[in-house]
């Protein structure tokens, strides 16, 4: 139909409405993408949220001890953090007055011990809200932590009250996974989280959470 129109047209008219066509067709192409990215936003959850599963998660046991698993008890389950320089465990004698490697302990030792009231004081009560960490928390079989320090800055909150804004990637496994804390990560698979913290002089907080979603 386009054709037979193009073609009872001569002469300049004729060029005018060739750029006039493809100019229109350039217009839908534009829409088109707009809407797909749109549409794709839509469903791709905001940070910290989970992607839905392709992968079984096993079924929660809040009654089990993990320390009776053999197998678990024989990966690494140290926390490795590496402050740009050096990558090295932590150690409570040598890290006694690090106030944010006593944090890292504490959070890892929450997920292992399955303590959810411990686990929810290390976020800001709105994050821990959005993210929904649990209260009930089975004991996490995590392994293989690694904490990469990413940028630290000084800045103050709404109060004036100065704090250290820090971040860290952490990465680390679940061993037969269940689910309760992390359901968007599959047993033995690895999917960072840059995690940001609040360092006040008397407590530390994390106040965001960006999931990598690529394994």
């Amino acid at each position: 139909m386009i054709s037979d129109v193009i073609g009872n047209v001569k002469g300049k008219k004729k060029g005018i409405l060739v750029g006039a066509l493809i100019a229109l067709c350039l217009l839908l192409a534009a829409a088109l993408i707009c809407l797909v990215l749109w549409v794709v936003d839509l469903f791709i959850p905001e940070r910290g949220e989970q992607l839905v599963n392709s992968f079984e998660l096993y079924e929660p046991d809040f009654e089990y001890d993990i320390s009776n698993d053999a197998a678990y008890m024989a990966e690494d389950r140290r926390v490795w953090v590496n402050d740009g320089t050096l990558s090295a465990p932590i150690d409570d004698e040598d890290y006694s007055d690090n106030q944010l490697y006593l944090f890292f302990e504490k959070y890892f030792t929450a997920l292992q011990t399955g303590d959810g009231e411990t686990l929810r004081s290390c976020y800001n009560a709105d994050v821990a809200k959005k993210l929904r960490i649990p209260y009930k928390l089975s004991m996490q079989r995590v392994y293989d932590i690694n904490l990469q320090y990413i940028s630290s800055e000084s800045k103050s909150d709404s109060d004036g009250i100065v704090y250290e804004e820090v971040i860290y990637r952490f990465e680390y496994k679940i061993m037969k996974n269940d689910g309760v804390f992390r359901s968007d990560l599959e047993s033995g698979a690895v999917r960072p989280q840059y995690i940001t913290m609040r360092v006040y002089f008397d407590r530390i907080e994390i106040y965001a959470v960006v999931s990598n979603f690529i394994k």
